[in-house]
Parts: structure tokens; C-alpha cells; sequence
């Protein structure tokens, strides 16, 4: 028979699934993709635009650290072992267009079409390193590979 703080956890992980995870998956794979169009805004009009990437960066931040700080909510992670590898892809993408976002923003402060064109190649090359490294990474970590219990039953199986 199964404890009640064990059934008050269980409980509690489908409610933070359910009213937080449900939503953060799914903007995660959105953000990247408006922050891309605002960036597009950016360089069709010459003015910077609110960067709302960085505050909702954090925002997620926050609730995957709760998600997988909390050992209740770590489950969810060994339920759907997808859904690691996924969270931490996306999350760094999202970083990683947030502070092109930035840059791109710095560069079009000032009106001036040779700044512009600086800080637009800035942002292109940020883009392109970052992306270099987060590859890099994944090939040494490899993101299927990392996470909860589920992951390490697939490794011992491997063997």
C-alpha cells in the first residue's frame, strides 16, 4: 500500500502537469518562432521592439527548475522520457534567440544603416556559434541520454 505523502506527490505532479506543463510545451516550441518574427519586425520598421523572450526565458526557467527540483515532479520526466531531452533543446534555443533578440535590438538604438548592418551580422554570427556549441554539446551529452530513472533502465537494457 502506497503512503499518503506518496499520494499526495502523485497528486500534485499531475496537478503541476496538467496547469504548468501543459502550456510551457508547447511555448516553448512557440517563442523561438515569435521572437524570429520579431526580429523581422525589427529590421522591416528600424526600431526596436519590446523583447519579451528574456522574461518568459526565465519564466520557464523557473518551472522546469521547479520540475525538476521537486522529486514528486521529476516523475513526469521518467512517464515521458521524450520530454526531458525536449524541455532542454528548446530552452536553449529559446536563449539562444532571446539574445540575438538583444543584439539586434543594441544595434537598431541608434538610426544609422551601417550600425544596423553591424549588429545584424553580430546577431547572425551569435546565432550561428551558439547553435555550433549547442551541437557540440548534445554530440558529447547526447540529449535522449540525460534525465531521470527511465533513461538509466534504457541504458542498462543497452548493455
Amino acid at each position: 500500500m502506497r503512503s499518503w505523502k506518496s499520494v499526495l506527490g502523485t497528486i500534485a505532479a499531475w496537478i503541476y502537469f496538467l496547469a504548468v506543463m501543459t502550456w510551457l510545451l508547447p511555448m516553448l516550441f512557440l517563442v523561438p518562432i515569435m521572437t524570429l518574427s520579431d526580429m523581422g519586425t525589427v529590421m522591416e520598421s528600424g526600431f526596436a521592439v519590446p523583447n519579451t523572450g528574456v522574461f518568459l526565458t526565465a519564466l520557464f526557467g523557473l518551472f522546469i527548475g521547479l520540475s525538476l527540483m521537486i522529486p514528486a515532479f521529476r516523475k513526469m520526466y521518467d512517464k515521458l522520457p521524450w520530454m526531458f531531452p525536449y524541455v532542454k533543446i528548446m530552452l536553449i534555443n529559446t536563449i539562444i534567440v532571446s539574445v540575438a533578440l538583444l543584439i539586434l535590438n543594441f544595434g537598431y538604438e541608434v538610426q544609422s544603416d551601417s550600425r544596423h548592418m553591424v549588429w545584424t551580422i553580430v546577431m547572425v554570427v551569435q546565432i550561428i556559434l551558439c547553435r555550433i556549441l549547442m551541437s557540440l554539446y548534445f554530440h558529447r551529452k547526447r540529449a535522449a541520454l540525460t534525465g531521470g530513472m527511465a533513461n538509466e533502465r534504457t541504458l542498462s537494457a543497452r548493455s
